[in-house]
């Protein structure tokens, strides 16, 4: 038995793929957009030494010396700047976070402004042909009861005298 040959008929023949361009990550565009994600890391890095000093200075004051009363600690304590200092961490944090996502998902999807990703995600829900279709609607909607507020008009102008109550 023959066995079928595994080389095409036509070697110089090869199925197109699709091509796919892309703009080189050392392209000014691409550079722009990983400006925003390496910000964002930037801020991260910082907030996170912030936040991790402040949980060393948090322990080093906590435990009281060895001999030492532990009911009424030589520094002063404020739950208020302790809460005002935790919310403040906090901030900087998932702000940092969410500046470095967004720099990331930009730099990903190949967006570089504002006005390019509005006219991507309108492209992509169809806002134009959605509401297009609506004010089509509401005005033929508006021009129909205008319509039927003018025939009661006159169908009520025909049955009530002018002598009438009003």
């Amino acid at each position: 038995m023959a066995t079928p040959s595994a080389t095409p008929v036509n070697p110089s023949e090869r199925p197109s793929e699709p091509t796919y361009e892309s703009v080189p990550i050392t392209s000014p565009r691409s550079l722009r957009q990983l400006s925003v994600f390496a910000v964002g890391a930037a801020c991260f890095l910082a907030s996170t030494a912030l936040t991790r000093r402040a949980i060393y200075r948090r322990q080093l004051r906590i435990p009281p010396k060895f001999y030492e009363p532990n009911t009424n600690p030589h520094e002063h304590f404020s739950p208020l700047h302790d809460a005002l200092q935790a919310i403040n961490l906090a901030t900087m944090n998932c702000v940092s976070v969410g500046i470095m996502a967004v720099g990331g998902t930009l730099w990903t999807f190949d967006i570089s402004g504002l006005r390019e990703a509005q006219s991507a995600l309108r492209g992509r829900l169809g806002y134009e042909s959605i509401y297009q279709s609506g004010q089509n609607e509401s005005e033929s909607e508006q021009e129909s009861l205008e319509e039927a507020i003018l025939r009661k008009r006159t169908e009520g102008g025909e049955n009530n005298s002018p002598e009438g109550p009003r």
